[in-house]
């Protein structure tokens, strides 16, 4: 009989097969358990990982190509504004150099001009009394009414005798036909010539003369004699004279 403390519960003890195998192979299982549960946990946060990386790269690929084009339209835009520039440097000393060279003709044109008349004036000045000139112009009324007798004189100044004048003349008559103000050549009015440009050639004078008839409704106010001559002296005349008629 087995020994009884006094005063203690009796403990009922259970014979239980002893099997170290199993607790082996259970403490493996959950070795493996936890193993399998850290990677899982490991694999998750990879993949996740990897996929923000993935997205990130993307976005960092996209802005790139976005600063790279930027990056070139900025140059090219630079590339531009330094043609401008360049342009615009350019016209404005283009203008200011033509400017500058109109300016410059402006005043040879005007110094040429008053050039020109200085030595125009000298020389009517000198040609003034030589060379040729009117030397008388008469009207002479006939016994016809509206024909009358011309005669107009060229002479040369200063003649030597063996110089010949060589030019032309032109008379006009100005007046009036049915109110309004008409210009005649006298070879409309006279037989006799039928040149407008009257030819001159003469040593010391030349007569120009003949009978000239008026038109019907033509009043004469004055005439004009225009006058050119190219050699020995080159020389124009333009005067103008009244219409006076000499009775017989």
């Amino acid at each position: 009989m087995p020994n009884v403390v006094k005063g203690s519960r009796p403990v009922k003890m259970m014979v239980v097969p002893y099997r170290p195998g199993q607790r082996v192979l259970f403490t493996l299982l959950v070795l493996i358990g936890v193993a399998v549960s850290a990677a899982g946990g490991w694999g998750y946060a990879y993949y996740t990982t990897v996929l923000t990386q993935q997205g990130e790269q993307a976005n960092t690929r996209e802005l790139s190509a976005q600063i790279a084009e930027l990056r070139q339209e900025n140059e090219a835009l630079k590339r531009q504004a330094a043609i401008l520039d360049r342009l615009s440097a350019v016209d404005q000393q283009t203008g200011a150099e033509l400017q500058e060279t109109l300016t410059a003709l402006r005043q040879r044109v005007a110094q040429l001009e008053e050039d020109v008349l200085f030595y125009r004036q000298v020389v009517e000045e000198e040609t003034k009394e030589t060379g040729l000139v009117i030397g008388q112009l008469d009207i002479d009324a006939t016994r016809s009414p509206g024909r009358y007798r011309y005669k107009l004189v060229m002479r040369q100044l200063d003649a030597d005798g063996d110089t010949y004048l060589i030019g032309h003349v032109n008379f006009n008559l100005v007046g009036q036909m049915y109110d309004q103000q008409t210009v005649l050549p006298l070879r409309d009015l006279s037989e006799v010539e039928d040149e407008l440009d009257i030819r001159l050639r003469f040593k010391y004078f030349q007569n120009i003369e003949g009978e000239l008839a008026l038109p019907e409704g033509f009043e004469p106010d004055r005439i004009q004699i225009a006058a050119v001559a190219t050699e020995p002296v080159s020389k124009r005349i333009n005067e103008d004279f009244g219409w006076v008629v000499s009775l017989e």
